[in-house]
């Protein structure tokens, strides 16, 4: 345990543990506030604040009434398509202009799920971004990207403030194999409702997915959160140059 971190973040840290370790599984209520609180000796905004990171993460979710589970499911069956996810390109399916607002780029270090997820060591240096995605003024998508840092030389705010993929294959000249993603209905904790305009608790289309270049390195792990009532999913890909 690393006593530098602030003590909410060594609760997240032990319950993510706990989940990847499979003590805590898919379906199984986490302890209490109250116990969290009693076992760390600590207030019940502390625990709050690690439970609600984990919420965001999509390791549990809360049923009002009955309390919060597990969701993350390490044997969990991904689809995998020779495509890729590109929302810039999706939304001109529908010939809708995209807006992007770039909420965050920081340099960080890989926990256990991003190391599992772009096959690289945990505490590897990463990078992070949040990014809130837009069409005609509606808040459409909030999207989380964790790339590791050493394929990158150089990046700065220029490159997600359009498509990312664009700049993976027309700047970087890498080519994309395929992408492999999982898709389900998930309730938005609070910060993800403020950005979207939902109410905490509504549904939304939660989906995280990895994609790999053609040796097959992982070049990039998402998240998103998808507005349940203004955007759909259309299954119709033909081939590995869909989004070309």
């Amino acid at each position: 345990m690393d006593n530098k971190l602030p003590i909410y973040k060594i609760i997240e840290q032990d319950l993510r543990v706990s989940i990847l370790d499979g003590k805590l599984k898919q379906g199984d209520l986490i302890p209490s506030e109250t116990e969290l609180c009693a076992k760390y000796g600590v207030a019940r905004m502390t625990v709050r604040q690690a439970i609600n990171n984990l919420l965001v993460d999509g390791y549990i979710y809360r049923h009002k009434g009955r309390g919060t589970f597990v969701t993350f499911n390490k044997k969990e069956i991904h689809k995998q398509d020779s495509s890729f996810l590109s929302f810039t390109n999706e939304m001109k399916i529908l010939d809708s202009p995209v807006s992007t607002t770039l909420l965050k780029l920081e340099k960080s270090t890989a926990d256990e799920m991003i190391a599992f997820r772009l096959q690289i060591k945990v505490g590897d240096p990463i990078y992070y971004v949040e990014r809130l995605r837009s069409s005609e003024n509606t808040p459409l998508a909030f999207e989380r990207l964790f790339l590791p840092a050493i394929m990158y030389s150089e990046i700065n705010e220029e490159v997600f403030k359009g498509s990312f993929y664009t700049y993976v294959q027309n700047v970087l000249g890498w080519k994309i194999r395929n992408c492999e993603y999982a898709i389900e209905a998930r309730g938005v904790p609070q910060r993800v409702a403020e950005l979207l305009h939902q109410k905490e608790g509504e549904p939304a289309l939660y989906l995280n997915s990895i994609t790999y270049l053609d040796n097959g390195r992982a070049f990039v792990y998402t998240r998103y959160y998808f507005h349940g009532e203004h955007f759909r999913f259309r299954d119709n890909y033909t081939g590995p140059n869909t989004h070309e």
